[in-house]
């Protein structure tokens, strides 16, 4: 037993040596390879460029310098390198020192992009998206980021409602998805939904915007997803050298669509008097006295004379040359102005191996177009990210925001700019001494104009220097986390946010002059206050083995809502100068209530990707709804996506020197609408503040309704993207989505004492096309163009209403046509032979079977005629044929130049001034 167990050790020992030895002799072969990675765009080094030994897959980064040295297998021939921008590439080992150089990836193929709940490579995704970057969004000066999405993206309507300075605008994305609730997108910073307001976000502070669109992108996001979801992704530290940026902008702003001609006063007073001439012609006055009585009664026709003599216009129709001009009213001078708008911005950011920070502050004064209104903002964020181990990260992203919005000037100061006449000065004549009324303090009374005979009582002026209406809003946001990956390819996060925001309104209507003077004046105090808080907890696995590659998701979501309002209005104040509503006399109104939200979700996710050519995407969540009875609580939503690579299968390599990738897509899915204008959607509700003398009552406001439930939005697109010649890239893609249980009102009976009862009983359907390309027509060291395109064109269509028709302002509702068609009278000219109006009036008869049909259509002067519902006709559908934008984009050694052009082909609009 001795022997034979010294024979097994001596042979161990020989092993051991032999093994040893081999090393020793690897070893010895290795080899040290080095170089420099450089760019083909600008010649300078590349820092951080991904360099690997294909052997045996180890690799690092270039330093500052773009240098790199590492140890290789001694069976290595190729290097493999990467970095995010640029082409991959692959180079044989040539010598010991290389210089090697990357060329820019113009159509970014690979592209990391934000998704729902994590990031994908553009290359592998199945859904529909654009992708808004902060390069892009740095040369469109929006005071608010909803306003910078304006021709950025296929599929996305951008309608700014009044043009006010920090105004949220209007987005649609692919059309209307309901009918009364809500169609505008959910908003997602930073991985979870967004309640703050949108002009609170500083633009400076963001990395990207991703418009996710079909149902493959936006599942995840279940019941608040039927519209779309606009992700906005904020900086972090990105370099490894501590960065500090100042930018400041300057700029003016104007009309987009100027105002119509205007006439002069000379010109006014002559027309009106035609008017009066031909009108007293027409009641039978002879020639000479219709000319006498033209000239006498003209400018009463304006309630005021601001010419120097009684009669300016003379009984030939002409302007007496005796009369001159004492005053005139250039209300667009004075509204509208050239006024600067001032944005200053500074970010400190870096990173290292273990954390990185950014951490901004900004200020915007946007005094808008007219002078009467302005937004001014202040901003910091602090976005924080720490590595505390191998397995363990946490981070924080806190942000806040105080602004100031005041001199509100929407549709109405338009109108008043449209069709305020210059006779009527903007401050008070006094005949007698032929120059203007001065107060007391030697300032120019404001004239209110009670004589006039329209816009009496008005002027925004007046309104501007004796009021005030500002409305100032406090916002604080927070997005915190911590991840824990437990093996390679398996992570847990937790993420936790908070959206808080105080808006107060601060109103006074002063007590001397205006409406108000009469009751001596008013104020309104209003404080709106919103916290909302998110927390989700996500797992996740991803595992690659071969050519498979497995992505999965898990996750729980829990959000929570409360919204109070406060408010109190009260007139007849003591004296001028006394604003606080305590000072007030008379209680005018007064109002609060509270408005509680929740919403609890599980949701799940999985890809897969075969030899990185064929891809399957699905994902699943169920939420349930504090808006709806238990009963119909939950609701599932669920997407199914795959796409197939084309430009990677074998078949395809004879082309794959100019055709860099050709992607064929498909999703279908659900997703829902809980966003019913109500928090209490199935609840009966009694409104309060009915009250007599002395005892409080109340009455029924809405019936409940138990069996109310989900808007669904069933989606279906499909898709092609392409990339060739490393210059042109592009997607054209064909979608359908149709919304059913549309929530409406079904009308009661007038006996039950109410108008109707909510009901899920219609269905709206968008289908369309839409395009992107981008072209990168010059690239070289010096000088940059590039070219982006975008268009989309769909058409909406009504397929479920609970009654024949229904009249919506404007817009009339039928089964079969779009929700914006417009129905009104029809126009039929001016009569040559009176110069009054004509409109088209349908003449109605009954035929055999005893049905009303179409006689004869005939022209009328009588306005009131043509009136009817039945005399309405169809005038056009408010969707546009084709819209989009048009984007050039220059650079020359550091200098940049850009023109955006944002076009909409066809669709009619409503002008309600005339």
């Amino acid at each position: 037993m001795y022997y034979l167990n010294l024979l097994i050790m001596k042979r161990f020992f020989w092993i051991l040596f032999v093994m040893s030895l081999w090393g020793h002799l690897l070893l010895a072969q290795e080899k040290t390879v080095s170089g420099i990675v450089i760019s083909t765009e600008d010649g300078l080094p590349m820092i951080g460029v991904a360099v690997v030994d294909k052997q045996t897959m180890n690799g690092v980064t270039t330093n500052e310098k773009g240098e790199f040295s590492m140890t290789v297998s001694p069976r290595t021939k190729t290097l493999h390198l990467s970095y995010l921008g640029y082409k991959t590439k692959e180079v044989s080992i040539t010598g010991r020192s290389m210089k090697i150089e990357m060329e820019p990836d113009m159509v970014a193929i690979d592209e990391v992009m934000v998704v729902a709940y994590g990031t994908g490579k553009k290359s592998t995704f199945t859904g529909s998206a654009s992708v808004v970057k902060k390069e892009s969004l740095e040369k469109i000066k929006a005071s608010n980021v909803t306003q910078a999405l304006q021709g950025q993206s296929s599929g996305v309507q951008v309608l700014n409602n009044s043009g006010e300075p920090g105004e949220d605008a209007t987005i649609m994305i692919r059309g209307i998805g309901s009918m009364n609730a809500s169609s505008s997108p959910l908003y997602v910073v930073d991985g979870t939904a967004y309640d703050g307001y949108l002009n609170a976000i500083n633009p400076n502070d963001i990395e990207s915007m991703t418009i996710l669109k079909d149902a493959s992108a936006t599942a995840l996001y279940g019941s608040r997803a039927a519209n779309g979801v606009v992700m906005i992704t904020t900086r972090k530290g990105s370099s490894e050298k501590g960065q500090i940026n100042f930018r400041s902008t300057w700029g003016f702003s104007s009309l987009a669509v100027g105002l119509p001609d205007q006439l002069s006063p000379d010109q006014l007073s002559q027309l009106t008097w035609r008017a009066l001439y031909n009108g007293y012609l027409d009641s039978g006055y002879q020639d000479e006295d219709s000319r006498s009585y033209a000239s006498y009664y003209v400018m009463g026709e304006f309630g005021n004379n601001p010419y120097s003599i009684d009669m300016p216009v003379g009984t030939d129709g002409k302007m007496d040359p005796n009369a001159k001009l004492n005053y005139w009213g250039d209300w667009r001078n004075a509204l509208l102005k050239s006024r600067l708008r001032q944005e200053y911005t500074i970010d400190f950011s870096g990173k290292n191996k273990k954390a990185d920070y950014f951490i901004s502050a900004g200020y915007l004064n946007d005094k808008g177009v007219f002078s009467i209104q302005r937004f001014e903002r202040y901003s910091t964020r602090a976005n924080l990210n720490y590595s505390v181990n191998k397995w363990l990260k946490v981070g924080t992203n806190i942000s806040l925001s105080h602004s100031v919005r005041e001199g509100s000037a929407g549709d109405q100061t338009v109108w008043l700019l449209r069709t305020m006449p210059t006779l009527y000065p903007i401050y008070e004549w006094d005949g007698a001494t032929n120059a203007y009324r001065l107060d007391k303090n030697g300032n120019r009374i404001f004239d209110y104009g009670n004589y006039r005979t329209s816009w009496s009582g008005t002027n925004p002026l007046a309104d501007d220097t004796y009021n005030k209406a500002p409305w100032t809003h406090d916002d604080v946001s927070n997005r915190t986390y911590f991840e824990i990956t437990f093996i390679p390819g398996l992570k847990w996060r937790t993420n936790f946010s908070v959206d808080f925001y105080q808006y107060n309104y601060d109103g006074y209507v002063n007590s001397e002059y205006g409406f108000a003077a009469g009751y001596k004046g008013s104020a309104t105090k209003e404080s709106d206050r919103n916290l909302s808080y998110t927390i989700n907890n996500l797992l996740t696995y991803e595992k690659s083995i071969g050519d498979h590659s497995l992505s999965v998701l898990l996750g729980q979501e829990a959000y929570s809502l409360e919204y109070k309002l406060l408010s109190a209005s009260k007139q007849g104040f003591p004296f001028p100068g006394v604003t606080e509503i305590g000072s007030a006399a008379v209680m005018s109104s007064m109002n609060s209530y509270t408005d509680k939200y929740r919403l609890l979700s599980w949701l799940s996710r999985v890809e897969y990707d075969y030899k990185d050519r064929y891809y399957i995407s699905g994902s699943f969540r169920t939420d349930g709804s504090s808006r709806f009875h238990p009963d119909n609580r939950w609701g599932q939503f669920w997407s199914l996506g795959g796409s197939w690579r084309i430009s990677n299968e074998e078949f395809m390599k004879p082309y794959s020197s100019w055709l860099d990738n050709l992607k064929l897509k498909a999703s279908y899915g659900a997703v829902g609408n809980d966003n019913l204008g109500t928090y209490y959607a199935y609840q009966g509700l009694y409104a309060t503040g009915m009250n007599n003398y002395r005892d409080p009552g109340v009455m029924v406001s809405r019936l409940s309704n138990k069996e109310l439930k989900w808007e669904t939005n069933l989606q279906f697109n499909v898709g092609l993207d392409f990339a060739v010649f490393n210059k042109l890239s592009g997607s054209v893609e064909w979608f359908s989505r149709k919304s059913k249980d549309l929530l409406f009102t079904l009308p009661m009976a007038p006996s039950t004492g109410m108008s109707g009862i909510d009901r899920n009983i219609g269905d709206v359907k968008n289908q369309g096309v839409e395009f992107s390309l981008n072209y990168a027509a010059i690239s070289n060291k010096n000088f940059k163009w590039t070219i982006d395109l975008n268009g989309t064109s769909y058409k909406n269509r009504i397929t479920k209403l609970p009654q024949a028709e229904i009249n919506s302002g404007v817009f009339k509702w039928r089964e079969g046509e779009s929700r914006y068609n417009f129905w009104g009278i029809e126009y039929a000219g001016v009569n040559p032979e009176t110069g009054n109006d004509q409109y088209w009036k349908t003449i109605y008869e009954t035929n055999d079977k005893g049905e009303k049909v179409v006689k004869e259509r005939v022209k009328t002067e009588n306005y009131n005629e043509v009136t009817s519902d039945s005399q309405q006709k169809y005038l056009g559908d408010a969707i546009p044929k084709l819209f989009g934008g048009f984007t050039n984009n220059f650079s020359y050694k550091g200098i940049d130049l850009s023109f955006m052009i944002y076009y909409s082909i066809g669709g009619k609009l409503y002008d309600s001034d005339y």
